[in-house]
């Protein structure tokens, strides 16, 4: 694909080539297509971003300068390359199913509280009740405290 692809281009590369290499549709081993369908969706990503995609191509114009440099130096290269793509990454925003999911979840909390209370109401049940075992522990606090009257001081 040349350097000068545009994004309607790239999208069509992509797709063909995550229909080919898609863990479920491949023939390949599973942790093989997974790990060269996750190299697909990485290089799409990069690409598609405009500001990685001008360092990305810099980058290249570096190393292509630099072919006649020993291969040790060209490893060496492509692994600060992806390792300076993967530190300038920026989360993406929500999607809308994602957002829907969301604004999904936050309404069935919602309805599920308004539901509790309103049941907890018409019941005439209160909202908040004060746990057994404070009762008892206030209860034993009082029964301590009325023997103390009884019990005789002793001083030394």
């Amino acid at each position: 694909m040349p350097q000068s692809a545009d994004s309607k281009t790239l999208r069509r590369a992509f797709h063909s080539l995550s229909k080919t290499l898609h863990p479920d549709t491949t023939s390949l081993p599973a942790e093989e297509a997974a790990y060269r369908f996750q190299q697909i969706c990485e290089a799409y990503e990069l690409l598609t971003d405009p500001l990685q995609r001008v360092a990305y191509d810099e980058r290249l114009k570096s190393v292509n300068m630099r072919k006649q440099a020993p291969t040790d130096e060209l490893l060496d290269l492509s692994k600060n390359i992806s390792t300076n793509f993967k530190a300038m990454e920026v989360r993406r925003s929500f999607s809308g199913g994602e957002m829907f999911s969301l604004l999904l979840l936050v309404g069935t909390l919602l309805i599920s509280l308004l539901l509790a209370i309103g049941f907890a109401y018409i019941q005439g049940r209160a909202l908040q009740i004060q746990p057994s075992w404070l009762i008892y522990e206030e209860r034993a606090i009082n029964v301590i405290a009325s023997l103390h009257h009884y019990l005789p001081i002793t001083t030394n």
